[in-house]
């Protein structure tokens, strides 16, 4: 959050500085937040529970990662591995709809 509120704090002080925001080449996401970051979250809502000001840090965190799967295709290999599996078998799993089944017969 910390790293967040920065990153707004630089922004407005652009803003105030040209009138208008003008691209400073930085963004919240690898220069304030680094991915691996983002990814280590566990999404356990606690920090959402705690926070005595209502501030929601997993919608930040959620928000980031969608950005760096839709927008930049850049998401650690696990997931794109479970999106492979879903495109290919319709499900996160690496067997087929046929064989998912098959640990019963044991």
């Amino acid at each position: 959050m910390m790293d967040t509120r920065d990153r707004l704090e630089e922004v407005g002080k652009n803003i105030d500085k040209n009138g208008s925001f003008v691209d400073d080449g930085k963004g919240l996401l690898d220069t304030y937040i680094t991915r691996e970051e983002i990814w280590a979250c566990t999404t356990c809502n606690a920090c959402v529970e705690q926070c005595p000001v209502n501030i929601n840090p997993l919608e930040i965190i959620v928000g980031l990662r969608q950005f760096a799967v839709m927008e930049e295709s850049q998401a650690p290999s696990s997931i794109n591995n479970m999106f492979s599996n879903l495109e290919n078998n319709g499900a996160p799993w690496k067997y087929s709809q046929a064989d998912r089944a098959n640990w019963t017969n044991q």
